[in-house]
């Protein structure tokens, strides 16, 4: 009996074992990047690496909308969303495999998640997309002769205004300090005239006053010849 609670014991040990392995041994998916913005016609690569045997992957796109960029199992076509067709370049294996989609749009924004195919889904921490406004032709013949002439023109214009707005206020208050200063001469060299013109008035007065002093002195001073 003894015997018999013995193999009991030890096979309880050994299905224990055999479900502690399996759970430490689950496949987990890792993904990168976790977050990249790029410009509108740029390139993204997505990486998805699963451990342990899988029967294929996707890659879905979970926001805005959910959307199944491809699926791809070893020696087998892969499927591509009408979206993304002729844009995706898909390189290595399942279980370690870059998903490569070309010509950014804006509407490509979203996350993407890694999905591993097993006996149930594993999924992925997401890779996060913004893709932004196109990059700007470069300036030159190379850029001028790869566009039209008024698509050339429009952000040069949009560009030149927030400079001459800024040189018409420049010029405005460089106007308005100059006439602030003319105005502040004239003012102090009126008032040095006035001060001047006063002090000269003054100084007549006083000059008359001692002139008529001075004579009617000599007048009272002066005998009279007829007596």
């Amino acid at each position: 009996m003894l015997a018999g609670w013995g193999l009991g014991s030890m096979a309880l040990l050994l299905l224990l074992a055999s479900a502690l392995s399996g759970t430490l041994a689950a496949p987990e998916v890792q993904q990168c990047p976790r977050y990249t913005a790029l410009p509108e016609g740029a390139s993204v690569s997505i990486t998805c690496c699963t451990s342990g045997p899988l029967q294929g992957i996707y890659l879905r796109r979970s926001w805005p909308q959910t959307t199944n960029v491809i699926y791809y199992e070893d020696n087998e076509t892969s499927t591509v969303d009408q979206q993304f067709q002729g844009r995706v370049h898909l390189s290595g294996t399942q279980d370690n495999l870059t998903i490569t989609m070309h010509r950014l749009q804006r509407a490509d924004s979203g996350t993407y998640t890694c999905e591993a195919v097993l006996d149930s889904h594993v999924l992925g921490p997401g890779t996060m997309l913004m893709v932004t406004g196109r990059e700007h032709a470069p300036s030159g013949p190379a850029g001028l002769a790869s566009s039209s002439p008024l698509h050339s023109l429009q952000p040069l214009s949009l560009q030149l205004l927030p400079t001459s707005l800024a040189l018409r206020v420049a010029l405005a208050m460089g106007c308005f300090l100059v006439g602030l200063g003319l105005g502040v001469l004239c003012t102090l060299r009126r008032t040095q005239i006035k001060g001047m013109c006063t002090s000269r008035d003054k100084s007549s007065a006083s000059v008359v006053y001692e002139d008529m002093s001075y004579s009617r002195c000599n007048t009272l001073s002066t005998p009279n010849q007829y007596q």
